[in-house]
């Protein structure tokens, strides 16, 4: 709770808020992050499933994609602790904020750690299919518990 406190007395917290237009151009961009990776991890996943531009190897999309999804990630990485900062005390005691958060570390671990090598290393098809579906499942998850999050917070 200290910790929480702290965040909620910051300067940089009292600016965030303070200002009637900050909230809302921090939230644009975190949304701006979140249509980068979730769009090029969408479009590299339709792909495995074959759904689209079946003749684009996976890996080529893959490559092609990763510097819009870095470009995501920073945003996210970004907008997110300063949204957090804006009301530490209210997210932490708003279980969808943990969700959240639990949902977005499975889902960036399985990205990184599982996912984006079996595509750069062009496995078969058949686990390639099953990854894109647990990775589109788990990102679509994190997406509506960040949805759920802003619509009730």
């Amino acid at each position: 709770m200290n910790f929480l406190e702290w965040c909620q007395n910051s300067p940089l917290s009292a600016a965030v808020r303070h200002e009637a237009w900050t909230i809302p151009a921090i939230e644009i961009l975190h949304l701006a992050g979140v249509v980068l990776v979730f769009g090029s991890v969408l479009v590299t996943n339709l792909r495995l499933l074959g759904w689209i531009l079946a003749s684009e190897p996976a890996s080529a999309l893959a490559a092609d994609l990763a510097r819009w999804t870095r470009l995501g990630l920073v945003l996210l990485v970004i907008t997110g602790p300063l949204l957090f900062l804006a009301m530490p005390m209210k997210l932490f005691e708003t279980s969808d904020f943990t969700v959240k958060l639990v949902l977005v570390a499975i889902a960036g671990t399985y990205y990184f750690a599982i996912y984006r090598k079996r595509i750069l290393a062009a496995g078969g098809s058949g686990t390639l299919k099953r990854s894109a579906a647990i990775s589109l499942g788990l990102w679509m998850a994190a997406i509506v518990a960040g949805l759920e999050l802003g619509a009730f917070s």
